[in-house]
């Protein structure tokens, strides 16, 4: 059905209504509007050159001071009652993150006026203060004896000098419309029907709360134009919301949706048809209306529904309905498997003729796509199983020595597998995390920013199901992603680093844990804040990792081992394991450190693993200006880098690969700028004449290793894996590095350093899905487990 039956009695916008018109008409508006007339007279009459204007009072006072401004604006702390008394000026709401188990009733009867006993779920009454106290029924006091516990400064008069005090009238002020209502992050379980009652609401977010339905009367939010239910546990798109008229934005990602349905929309009721422009229509305008055949989501333009499970023939319904304003369609991680069609399902240029992005990724069984796009469309696959490696170079009979070879695909065993290699398709799984989290959240940088929460994702062992076969838990293997600390995301974690928890490491053929955290990327925040970010997310992994994965694997026993941690990464992920790793001299300054001399508390920290990383800021490499860089062919537009190089702009934690910020690193490159980028935000460090800005010198690798040996002749450094590819042409030489640390060895003291050098190699060589990297398996085995 599209409509509902109106109640027989009036609504409750009629209630509110009338309500309206009678505090308009009541003598108490009227002396109100007649004080406020007196007040501009006399303001102009005795107010002459020069004479200081009386403050002005924007606010209604009344008992409760709902309106007022003063008390509201000494609110230190976010409360319901403080949150709404804001939106009664402000007409936005925001009770997000106050572990609230359903809408206060304030929210209601306050914004709404309505009455407590009419509400669809009232409070439970409670008795009168004189039911609560100590006195016995029908009892009278004696002027000198003490009053009874419990009773009101009005009930002790009555009860005491038997007059009854006149009780003071809260009268109600009509609040501004409510426009946005957030109540994210809570522990609602159910919405009441009320909430089809803030009809001017344009923007309702109730992501990361536990609901599974909405109530009919969502329907009647005909302005909403953005909705975000996300990570709640909808297993199918509410039927409430299919035909909301001005809806733009709809995000239900992180929920348990397996199959797209359009049936059966809920259509507004009468009442919801009535309000703004609804007055002016007659009953049976309005019943017509509600019979009436209505368009699915007629102007939506942003679509989420990524981690979901939807499967490809879970998309069939997309084919029956156009969405001819869709911009952005996300299916990210969710089980699409197979060849997913476009002209059959609904994608093609026909159906969504202006899409200007259609996210595929991390769906990990997609083997490929076929049909039209739109020629605006820009189509993102990475992290599906489609091999997008770089071409590597073939070897001949004389390259072959002990040192790793890159795979080539004669390599892949079975045959099957072979021609899964030639038509671009690895026959090897890529598994998806197994949660996301987040391990701290950054306030709201600029005025029209959001809190920026920074994440990670954890990959666990398939025998989480038992206990570890330690009794402290796995081992953890951290990988930080690259991108020149100025672009990139967690999930561009190689494959076989996504297989590694299913792999036994070691003589006793333990399993690992694998992370791959977010964090903050440059020029909008400078080094040493992103390095900051590292400290938080290793202290959350010591003190609250192991309590979240019970409660969320529901375990009674530790499933990460925290003092048993290598710390890897690629490219700038590997920089970032090495400064945060590496141990300096203490008696070195902070100046010549840089301010920073690596991760607080290093215990647990057994191991590095640096896959072709970044080292040396200060080397030629980067100041040399290469236009265009090799492997792009074409020169990188000021126009398109200039709007991520605003150093004012709010930070960011991720950048989607492919995705319009992918040209930072390489214009970087084509005009030297890399490692300036890093330090352009970066304040000084101390104060007066001991303050110093670090530089790049003081924070890269080998400068700082020889000014601690220089210090300190017997330094040395837990075993470390460092692996680059020979024809690697995008970070600077390792030649550098290898001999500041191959220096270290020679006193005898330092043989835990193993050069994994990889003939053919390219930069980012381990993304191809064929790649397993069986050296660094070995080498982990010995030195983690």
């Amino acid at each position: 059905m599209f409509g509902r039956d109106s109640p027989a009695r009036p609504s409750m916008r009629d209630q509110i209504a009338a309500k309206r018109a009678e505090y308009q008409n009541s003598p108490a508006a009227a002396a109100k509007r007649l004080a406020a007339a007196s007040n501009a007279s006399s303001s102009a009459s005795s107010h002459g050159y020069g004479s200081p204007t009386p403050k002005r009072n924007t606010g209604f006072t009344n008992n409760n001071n709902i309106t007022g401004a003063g008390d509201d604006e000494k609110l230190a702390d976010k409360t319901v009652t403080g949150e709404v008394k804001k939106a009664v000026r402000s007409g936005k709401l925001d009770l997000c993150s106050l572990s609230l188990p359903s809408i206060p009733i304030e929210v209601y009867t306050t914004l709404l006026g309505l009455p407590e006993e009419e509400l669809s779920n009232p409070p439970t009454n409670t008795k009168s203060n004189v039911e609560q106290s100590d006195i016995p029924s029908k009892s009278k006091l004696n002027v000198n004896s003490t009053p009874p516990k419990g009773l009101s400064r009005d009930d002790e008069k009555e009860l005491v000098f038997g007059g009854k005090a006149a009780k003071k009238h809260n009268e109600w002020i009509e609040p501004e419309e409510l426009t946005s209502f957030r109540i994210s992050e809570n522990k609602l379980n159910r919405i009441e029907r009320e909430i089809g009652m803030f009809g001017a609401l344009e923007r309702l977010d109730l992501s990361r709360n536990q609901l599974k339905e909405l109530p009919d009367s969502i329907a009647d939010l005909l302005r909403l134009t953005s909705l975000d239910l996300s990570e709640n546990s909808f297993s199918s798109i509410p039927p409430q919301i299919l035909v909301l008229p001005a809806l733009q934005v709809l995000d239900i990602s992180h929920n348990n949706i397996h199959e797209l349905s359009f049936d059966n929309p809920i259509g507004p009721s009468e009442d919801g048809l009535s309000y703004g422009i609804g007055f002016f229509t007659t009953t049976f305008d309005r019943q017509a209306q509600m019979k009436m055949k209505k368009p699915i989501f007629p102007v939506l333009r942003s679509f989420n529904l990524g981690f979901n499970k939807l499967s490809i023939p879970g998309l069939r319904k997309l084919c029956e309905t156009k969405f001819e304003n869709m911009r952005v369609l996300n299916l990210e991680n969710n089980s699409l498997q197979g060849i997913l069609d476009f002209n059959e399902f609904g994608l093609n240029k026909s159906s969504m003729p202006i899409l200007v992005s259609l996210i595929l990724s991390r769906n990990t069984n997609l083997r490929g796509t076929n049909g039209e796009l739109s020629e605006l469309t820009k189509l993102d696959l990475s992290g599906c199983n489609l091999r997008e490696s770089t071409p590597q170079p073939q070897l001949s009979s004389n390259d072959v020595s002990s040192e790793s070879q890159a795979p080539q695909p004669s390599e892949i065993d079975a045959a099957d597998s072979s021609n899964l290699v030639k038509n671009g398709i690895s026959s090897k799984p890529i598994p998806n995390s197994d949660f996301t989290l987040v391990y701290r959240t950054l306030p709201a940088a600029t005025f029209d920013s959001e809190p920026l929460p920074v994440d990670f994702d954890i990959y666990l062992p398939s025998t989480t199901s038992n206990p570890p076969k330690n009794k402290n838990g796995h081992p953890l293997v951290i990988w930080f992603h690259g991108g020149g600390l100025l672009q990139g995301n967690k999930e561009n974690l190689p494959p076989h680093l996504r297989r590694l928890p299913s792999v036994p490491l070691g003589e006793d053929g333990e399993n690992c844990v694998v992370i791959s955290p977010n964090y903050r990327l440059s020029p909008q925040t400078p080094i040493l804040e992103i390095l900051d970010d590292i400290t938080h997310f290793i202290t959350y992994i010591k003190t609250k990792l192991n309590d979240r994965l019970k409660k969320e694997k529901k375990v009674d026993y530790d499933l990460v081992d925290s003092s048993r941690i290598c710390l890897s990464g690629s490219s700038a992920g590997g920089y970032l394991a090495l400064i945060t790793g590496l141990d300096v001299d203490k008696s070195l300054t902070d100046e010549e450190v840089g301010g920073y001399r690596g991760l607080p508390d290093k215990k647990g920290i057994k191991c590095l693993a640096p896959f072709q990383p970044i080292t040396d800021l200060t080397d030629s490499f980067w100041s040399t200006e290469t236009d265009p860089v090799p492997w792009m062919k074409f020169s990188v537009p000021h126009s398109d880098a200039k709007p991520h190089l605003n150093t004012k702009s709010a930070p960011i934690c991720s950048a989607v690969s492919g995705g319009p910020r992918s040209i930072l690193y390489p214009y970087m490159l084509q005009h030297g700028l890399f490692p300036n980028l890093l330090f352009q935000n970066q304040k000084s460090i101390g104060y007066g004449l001991d303050a110093f800005r670090p530089s790049p010198l003081s924070l890269s690798i080998p400068n700082r290793i020889e000014l601690s040996k220089s210090k300190n002749e017997n330094l040395e450094h837990i075993p470390i894996y460092f692996n680059y590819g020979t024809i690697d042409d995008k970070v600077q030489p390792m030649d550098k590095t290898l001999k500041v640390f191959k220096s270290l060895i020679s006193n005898g003291k330092n043989a835990n350093f193993t050069e994994d050098r990889i003939e053919g190699g390219d930069h980012m060589y381990d993304e191809d899905p064929e790649v397993e990297c069986e050296t660094f398996r070995e080498w982990l085995g010995k030195n983690l487990i």
